[in-house]
């Protein structure tokens, strides 16, 4: 895969982004709104592009693919983990609480909200299709291993239980397997509206990233120094070691590539919710959230250069 293909899309999105930018800098669009669309693009966006990434023939073949990707996202987890506790250890940030949010941000993508549409752009739904797989493992990480990381792992077992399986991607993914399975197709006009949302995935995504890169200055961004070292090992270093790792896993190259885009993705807006969810100063988070988003515009098709070129 060429840098045009990947960078044409990346700066699309971008586009995108600088609509949501200008809305909320001409106070066109407030908080009450952004956070009205945010709940849209989970509770319904997201849902329907799942649904409709799975309304195909069933392929018993594709269906163990699909069990296979995910038992590697779990793995591709267990390593950035790896990699975040070394390159964020206690010598190099000493600040337990900035720590921890690099650390959460080293792991957790913006797999939902830049990672899909992104697969969408570049794989088609054949990508989404194994896209989605990288939430479900996203979803169980980051409500176990995420919540333990800013200290509420003692949240009761059955509570956080009911988090990750009433989940809206984890509900969508189940179903849609379900129907896969099963060989239903949903019916028109219930299939008309699952795609026309569906089609509004990429542009309502974006719109909500460039809102929430409104809301901060620029300049307190690129001054903080630990917020471009997150940003580089986020942006730069996982992605080269996924680049290395999964050239020799010897799996579907569609799937192969939709769990790099997933991996290589800016900083996820979760690492905001959860900072302001634990009581945690959310000001670096959201340092660290723009300044990786705004690089992936660079960082993201060298990535997928490079494993077109390596793989």
């Amino acid at each position: 895969m060429g840098f045009a293909v990947p960078a044409t899309q990346v700066t699309i999105m971008f586009g995108l982004m600088a609509v949501g930018w200008v809305a909320f800098t001409l106070r066109w669009i407030r908080d009450d709104a952004l956070k009205g669309m945010t709940n849209l693009l989970l509770y319904l966006v997201s849902p329907a592009v799942i649904l409709l990434a799975f309304q195909r023939p069933f392929d018993a073949g594709r269906l163990r693919t699909i069990g296979v990707v995910f038992l590697i996202d779990l793995v591709v987890f267990a390593i950035t983990i790896g990699i975040a506790r070394v390159a964020m250890n206690a010598r190099l940030v000493r600040d337990p609480a900035t720590r921890t949010a690099l650390r959460f941000g080293t792991v957790y993508t913006n797999a939902g909200f830049i990672g899909i549409p992104l697969t969408q752009a570049v794989l088609g739904q054949d990508g989404v299709f194994y896209a989605v797989t990288f939430i479900a493992a996203f979803t169980v990480f980051v409500w176990t291993h995420g919540m333990a990381l800013f200290g509420a792992g003692g949240e009761p077992g059955l509570r956080r239980l009911r988090r990750v399986l009433l989940n809206p991607g984890i509900v969508s993914i189940v179903l849609a397997l379900v129907l896969y399975v099963t060989g239903v197709h949903i019916p028109s006009p219930v299939s008309d509206v699952i795609g026309y949302l569906s089609s509004m995935n990429t542009p309502l995504s974006m719109i909500v990233v460039g809102i929430n890169l409104a809301a901060f200055s620029l300049r307190s961004v690129f001054s903080d120094r630990l917020a471009w070292y997150g940003t580089a090992v986020r942006n730069v270093v996982v992605p080269a070691v996924f680049v290395v790792l999964l050239w020799f896993v010897p799996i579907d190259p569609v799937a192969r590539m939709a769990i790099l885009i997933s991996a290589s993705a800016p900083v996820g807006a979760m690492i905001v919710i959860f900072s302001v969810r634990h009581d945690a100063d959310p000001r670096f988070a959201t340092r660290l959230l723009c300044l990786s988003t705004l690089f992936s515009v660079l960082t993201l098709p060298l990535a997928l250069m490079a494993a077109g070129r390596l793989w």
